[in-house]
């Protein structure tokens, strides 16, 4: 009787360790997830913010887009900020575009970042010239 007790309650914390160690491995990849998400959005933003950079430079928006779409930045975020302490896996495009309503000096700009574990976040803006100052203004973003 004895025996078949004791043989019960390793059954028994057999069975609670296997829970434990489940739900710790799913909590891990969660957690992975999620900094890989962040990861991406953050990079993503990071692309936004450079290319919004590159389009201060340019005194006339019309000779960027022509009309259609085109891409402003393609590559690894660690290239084209040229930085050390950025994940060199991290891919970055992003797209400038007329405004989709018609309005004249409107622009928007999509950036999409991929990370490694394959998570992908973008991010869309759109920008226009302050006429007086020459300044960009941040109409949108989501």
């Amino acid at each position: 009787m004895a025996l078949v007790t004791v043989l019960m309650a390793m059954l028994m914390m057999l069975a609670l360790g296997a829970g434990v160690a489940m739900t710790t491995l799913t909590e891990s990849t969660i957690a992975a997830n999620h900094r890989d998400g962040l990861q991406a959005l953050y990079a993503a933003e990071a692309g936004i913010d450079l290319a919004v950079s590159r389009l201060r430079s340019i005194a006339d928006w019309q000779t960027v887009v022509k009309g259609a779409s085109v891409t402003l930045l393609d590559g690894r975020l660690a290239d084209l900020l040229q930085g050390g302490t950025v994940d060199s896996r991290v891919v970055v495009t992003v797209t400038v575009s007329p405004d989709p309503n018609g309005h004249e000096g409107i622009l928007a700009l999509q950036s999409s970042a991929i990370v490694s574990g394959g998570i992908r976040r973008t991010v869309q803006m759109s920008i226009r010239r302050r006429p007086a100052t020459g300044e960009i203004e941040i109409l949108s973003w989501r």
